[in-house]
């Protein structure tokens, strides 16, 4: 169970917020204004928000919703666009200072199963026309002469003819595993971690910017700073192992061979399929690292990851790790367990999300272990262009230059201290 104060604090809701932004941007939705709202259907409620939003067509916003649907396993997502000449009706009632059990009540008497209320207002939602004349009169009863709108309204479906957009089942696979956020968000309340706030707006400049500045920075492996941030960083990476292994996960190095005996460079063709062996089976492949001064990519023996650590094995026995192993398992689980992909953005998101269940000494390792790297990967020298006025830029997928993410090189395993950290980290 959750303890904090509300359920808009909790990891479970920044998460949703999060990504109903990044799919409205997908999808050409601009998002006005949000309400934090109480839905309520069949004498139950439930948090949920409320979003005023702006697109060339109502199509864009159909097929937002129906991925937001897709993705949280949700029977349907109501949307509306205000038309004078449209069928359908919005009723609004003010019920600012009255209890939920009280208007709960109000809409059971009136016989009408869903509604939602948010800043002191009650909307109940009737596709075709006017709700029945007993309805109405039983709700200015109670609450007063409300105000009606006319209105196009559409409840969309995560699957099915009405549904715009892929199936539900490619969004089911990447939806939260709730288990590993609310084991996430409970080690942060139990280290006085401050509770997660939403990814800032990143642009590709910002991307650029720390690339740039992982690429100019010298391994500094005994750098105070560095080595402080790092030890914090293997300390808490120790025990979130011990945590998710105490919740029933199982990390295993993945050996290059599949379970038909054939050769595999990778142990997961994707995000999703590496979600679906978490979800399912509590069970996780990990690259096992090589530690070497000679083998390109490899782990320098002076990195500070390449220090062994101790965890807790499955059967309670404790054993040594090399830390970056064990990073590896931690990150991918608590972090794209959220449904965060392999690419540029979910990198980005991976990264806020394991942040948010460090202290800040820590964060300085995460930010080279993670954004830097990938940002260099994606942003990095290969990848960028100049415009006419000399502002780097990336380069565009139909621009010569462009190279298939699979085919990008690795950043160099190095641990840097940028020149102004708190831009950054």
């Amino acid at each position: 169970m959750s303890q904090r104060p509300s359920y808009y604090d909790t990891d479970e809701w920044v998460e949703y917020d999060e990504s109903i932004r990044a799919a409205a941007e997908r999808h050409g939705v601009e998002i006005l204004s949000e309400d934090h709202a109480a839905g309520i259907w069949q004498d139950q409620t439930e948090p949920a928000g409320a979003y005023e939003v702006r697109a060339d067509s109502m199509d864009n916003v159909r097929a937002w919703a129906q991925e937001v649907a897709g993705r949280y396993d949700q029977d349907s997502v109501m949307v509306g666009e205000y038309n004078t000449a449209a069928n359908g009706r919005v009723y609004s009632y003010e019920v600012d200072g009255k209890d939920t059990r009280e208007v709960l009540d109000a809409l059971h008497a009136a016989g009408i199963p869903g509604a939602r209320a948010y800043d002191g207002k009650l909307e109940i939602a009737n596709t075709e026309g006017d709700l029945a004349d007993d309805q109405l009169r039983t709700l200015q009863h109670l609450f007063g002469e409300g105000q009606v709108a006319h209105a196009d309204i559409d409840f969309i479906e995560m699957k099915g003819a009405r549904a715009p957009g892929p199936d539900q089942d490619e969004h089911l696979k990447r939806t939260p595993i709730k288990e590993i956020q609310m084991l996430r968000q409970n080690y942060s309340d139990q280290h006085g971690i401050p509770p997660r706030k939403p990814i800032p707006h990143l642009t590709s400049a910002d991307d650029i910017a720390a690339a740039q500045a992982y690429q100019a920075g010298t391994h500094q492996p005994n750098h105070p700073k560095v080595q402080r941030s790092y030890r914090s960083f293997r300390q808490h990476i120790g025990q979130q192992w011990d945590t998710l292994t105490e919740a029933g996960y199982r990390f295993e190095p993945w050996s290059g061979t599949n379970d038909r005996g054939e050769e595999q460079e990778q142990p997961y063709n994707n995000s999703a399929e590496m979600l679906a062996d978490l979800r399912g089976n509590k069970h996780l492949y990990y690259f096992p690292t090589e530690v070497s001064q000679n083998t390109e990519g490899a782990l320098p023996p002076d990195h500070p990851m390449a220090n062994q650590i101790t965890v807790t094995a499955p059967d309670g026995t404790h054993q040594k790790m090399v830390a970056n192993d064990v990073f590896r398992a931690v990150h991918d689980t608590i972090a794209h367990s959220e449904g965060h992909q392999f690419g540029p953005y979910g990198e980005k998101r991976a990264w806020w999300t394991h942040r948010s269940s460090l202290p800040s000494q820590a964060r300085l390792a995460l930010w080279n272990e993670t954004r830097a790297q990938n940002a260099w990967t994606n942003a990095g020298p290969h990848m960028t262009t100049t415009d006419k006025d000399n502002t780097p830029r990336v380069i565009r997928k139909d621009e010569p230059g462009w190279i298939p993410q699979a085919d990008r090189p690795y950043a160099e395993q190095k641990c840097v201290l940028p020149d102004d950290p708190d831009a950054f980290i």
